[in-house]
């Protein structure tokens, strides 16, 4: 958690960061930085950056701070603080003010905390309908957001029976041969689809993945049509995935929820009686999270 004592001459802010196996407290106080580093390696001036960011952040005045404000504070010389400060500048995640030369967040950074905090809007609003799912049907219910050239699943919630996990939460996934990939490429402007199948390759995972793009091209369109999509062994070999879009309120895609099972489990009679549910929940979502037809 985070703890805010505001007092401009006594900022005390605990900060714990996470990456992979590294385990970060930093403590900034009367401008003193202290690290603990549980395990792995960590990259200073990654840290520090990141620590010129949090502190903008605990301020929170739209004045800004100096850069022997900030220096003084993280216990950092201006020369390298102003070097992280430039980068940060440059990729406008820190911005300047031209009169007063005093620094605050940018819009990049912005961006970034909006675009968390929909992805976490996005999961809180999505379990409830999913595990609702999972009751009614008795199956892997997953839900995947697209991030660049692949998708990530974001949440799932397991049936009891299942005998293991195809997928897990932050694993990725190809966009060809999934169909949860298929929706989230089905629903992009031709001209951004185009794109990103000029530049992706399509690998053969089993004997059914779509490795043509031509063909690839023409599924996209049938999945536009219908409103889903199916991934009938193309990723793995005995199982079989159906996946809906999930829309916000700009009515674009910005998630597809899936139903994942072995494929013993899943023939196409079946498929037929969970695809209503599938198609009921995913349109839950999307009302919930403002889409209106």
């Amino acid at each position: 958690m985070t703890n805010y004592e505001t007092d401009i001459r006594y900022l005390k802010v605990d900060f714990p960061l996470h990456a992979n196996n590294v385990d970060l407290t930093v403590l900034l106080r009367g401008g003193i930085i202290m690290s603990a580093k549980k395990g792995g390696v960590y990259m200073q001036s990654v840290d520090r950056a990141l620590s010129i960011m949090q502190l903008l952040a605990a301020v929170g005045t739209s004045d800004g701070l100096s850069l022997t404000e900030i220096s003084d504070r993280l216990g950092l010389n201006q020369s390298t603080c102003h070097h992280l400060l430039s980068t940060l500048k440059v990729r406008r995640f820190v911005g300047q003010d031209e009169q007063t030369r005093r620094y605050r967040l940018g819009i990049k950074a912005v961006e970034v905390g909006q675009a968390a905090m929909q992805q976490v809007d996005l999961v809180r609003i999505a379990l409830p309908h999913m595990e609702k799912l999972m009751e009614a049907v008795q199956e892997n219910i997953n839900l995947v957001v697209m991030d660049t050239d692949s998708v990530v699943y974001v949440a799932q919630v397991p049936c009891d029976r299942t005998v293991r996990m195809f997928t897990k939460i932050g694993e990725r996934a190809p966009l060809h041969c999934t169909g949860v990939g298929k929706v989230l490429l089905a629903d992009l402007p031709k001209a951004q689809r185009d794109e990103i199948l000029s530049r992706i390759e399509l690998p053969r995972f089993t004997a059914a993945t779509i490795c043509d793009r031509e063909l690839l091209e023409q599924e996209l369109v049938q999945v536009s049509q219908q409103g889903y999509a199916m991934d009938e062994e193309e990723r793995e070999e005995e199982v079989t995935c159906m996946a809906a879009p999930v829309r916000d309120y700009s009515k674009e895609v910005v998630a597809a929820l899936s139903i994942s099972a072995p494929s013993s489990r899943l023939d196409e009679e079946r498929q037929q009686e969970l695809l209503p549910l599938l198609m009921a929940t995913s349109d839950k979502v999307s009302r919930d999270l403002g889409y209106h037809k």
